[in-house]
């Protein structure tokens, strides 16, 4: 197949233009508003093309786009601070920018789209949300990817197959600095031998999810030819607090913790159900995350 993947230069983007080269031929569309040169030409020389294009520029997509079979749509403002401050950029890009890449799909009958949602669109729940929970993001940036999902389904009628991919909390190796959330901050201040940052108290939970089984998520949505929308986690939550405590221990307790008053735009408890994922794109997440931060702190250290 001729895959084309919008952010293909980006933290997600490149390990899924990596993996998808051994089967396919792939094209990298991205602005490198938030990823780097090196970072293409590492991919073009394993056989990957690359246009530098932006979302927002409906011709030059367009054009790009002729002759595909599939579009992975990744590129986005996915910084969720940024959005409060600039919602209306994040809007514009978001949402706007998806409905240039649906344009393009149904323009040059591209038949099927892979779109990287956001567990920000649940919001908060005390319960693990499943695909049919109440979407009420608390955040710019989780409006404009459920905003997103609506221009999906909305204009896929007739016109082309959709994955929807909600992705939770994602992490692994070059995670970049523009998606870098808790465990890559913890990182970092980790190899700069200073306190861990915790907003809050840190009761909020997460549910992480490796990166490596992000992959396997966006080979069987791309494999699937039926119309969907999918959790994409661990299934298991744990707390801010309980991760900065293995990352303490990894360190011999030597690392210490500091605290900041919690981000009114942050989600208290997430948690996903991944049954369906389970049951319908035989999605099952392999990276056990004890082992996943130890395999992150051993290539940091």
């Amino acid at each position: 197949m001729k895959i084309l993947v919008t952010g293909g230069a980006g933290f997600i983007g490149g390990y899924l233009v990596d993996f998808f080269l051994n089967k396919h031929k792939v094209i990298i569309y991205d602005n490198l508003s938030t990823s780097s040169q090196s970072v293409v030409d590492a991919l073009i020389k394993k056989g990957a093309l690359f246009i530098k294009g932006d979302i927002l520029d409906q011709d030059t997509l367009s054009k790009s786009s002729e002759g595909f079979d599939v579009m992975i749509h990744l590129a986005a403002k996915s910084d969720v601070t940024e959005s409060v401050s600039h919602p209306r950029i994040v809007k514009n890009i978001n949402v706007n920018g998806t409905i240039n890449v649906l344009n393009s799909c149904i323009k040059n009958k591209i038949k099927k789209i892979v779109f990287a949602s956001s567990a920000a669109v649940y919001g908060d729940s005390s319960t693990a949300v499943t695909e049919k929970s109440e979407t009420k993001p608390l955040s710019p940036y989780g409006t404009s990817k459920m905003l997103a999902e609506n221009k999906i389904r909305e204009m896929s009628k007739n016109n082309f197959d959709y994955t929807i991919l909600r992705i939770f909390n994602v992490y692994g190796k070059r995670q970049n600095k523009q998606y870098a959330g808790v465990i890559s901050n913890f990182i970092e201040n980790i190899s700069k031998n200073i306190p861990l940052l915790i907003y809050g108290d840190g009761s909020q939970t997460r549910d992480f999810v490796s990166i490596n089984d992000v992959v396997n998520a966006f080979d069987a949505a791309v494999k699937t030819n039926s119309s969907g929308t999918y959790n994409i986690a661990s299934g298991k939550s744990i707390s801010v607090k309980e991760l900065a405590e293995i990352f303490r221990h990894t360190s011999a307790g030597k690392i210490q913790m500091t605290y900041k008053p919690a981000k009114k735009q942050d989600i208290q408890y997430s948690i996903a159900d991944i049954s369906l994922a389970q049951k319908e794109l035989k999605f099952n997440p392999k990276v056990n995350l004890k082992e996943g931060l130890s395999d992150l702190v051993s290539v940091s250290n």
